[in-house]
């Protein structure tokens, strides 16, 4: 047993760096360490302001959190490559391959757009995509359906996709959108239905059933409906009487009658 511990041992120290020297480095240069996304980006973020990647074929390159104001990255290959967090002021794109990139939090838009509702219907949210040169921005989508500035989000947290693109390939942005409730416009509706009235000391009547709970169900996109919510909203009513206004029942009418 202790040799086949050993010979374990051995190969595990023979593998470690072989693992490690398989690692692809596109780029490292002082700070600037840009290497592949399944091996990670350089804790802090790398320290590009300014390189010249111009050309440099960087498929799936690990770019988070990384600085790269005014680097050219122009005729880069750079499909997959993840951008999240970086800072791409004044970076240049011109030609480079973006398939299937993410630029999230990258500063050509907010990662997160917070905004409190006037009232129960949500909020508008207005947003315009900030590109560096060689990009174009297009669509922002919510499940397939085109999302423009302005659009009323509901309360609650919802999420969209942007689009934008180069000369060669298309790269996407995800921004997620908090609408708070106004604090005044937290009230309860009224409910629809009650329990058995309850008969008061002065002879009327009162319910203690709670109002009912509805799910939140919003307006985007030029009036499409989205349901920016997972589930399904059901409202089962048994065995409910209307509530009671009056001091009578109307039961009682009925047993009158009946005599």
């Amino acid at each position: 047993m202790s040799l086949i511990l050993a010979a374990a041992g051995v190969v595990a120290l023979v593998a470690a760096p072989a693992a490690s020297a398989s690692a692809e480095v596109f780029y490292d240069e002082g700070g600037c360490v840009v290497q592949q996304v399944t091996d990670g980006a350089p804790a802090g973020g790398s320290q590009c302001a300014g390189v010249d990647f111009g050309g440099t074929s960087m498929g799936q390159a690990a770019f988070m959190d990384a600085n790269l104001v005014g680097a050219n990255l122009s005729g880069s290959k750079l499909q997959a490559a993840n951008f999240t967090g970086a800072n791409i002021e004044g970076a240049n794109f011109t030609d480079s391959q973006v398939e299937g990139a993410d630029f999230t939090d990258s500063g050509i838009l907010p990662g997160t757009i917070t905004a409190e509702a006037p009232d129960a219907n949500g909020a508008p949210i207005e947003f315009a995509p900030v590109v560096p040169l060689g990009l174009t921005a297009g669509d922002c989508m919510i499940v397939d359906v085109p999302v423009v500035s302005g659009t009323v989000f509901p309360v609650g947290d919802s999420g969209m996709v942007c689009k934008f693109s180069s000369s060669n390939g298309t790269a996407i942005a995800v921004v997620k959108i908090q609408v708070t409730p106004h604090p005044e416009a937290t009230e309860a509706p009224a409910p629809l239905f009650t329990d058995e009235p309850t008969t008061t000391a002065g002879g009327t009547t009162a319910s203690t059933r709670q109002p009912t709970d509805w799910g939140l169900i919003a307006l985007v996109g030029g009036g499409a409906v989205v349901v920016l919510a997972l589930g399904v909203v059901a409202m089962v009513i048994s065995r409910r009487r209307p509530a009671i206004v009056g001091g009578e029942d109307p039961a009682d009418d009925t047993a009158k009658s009946a005599d």
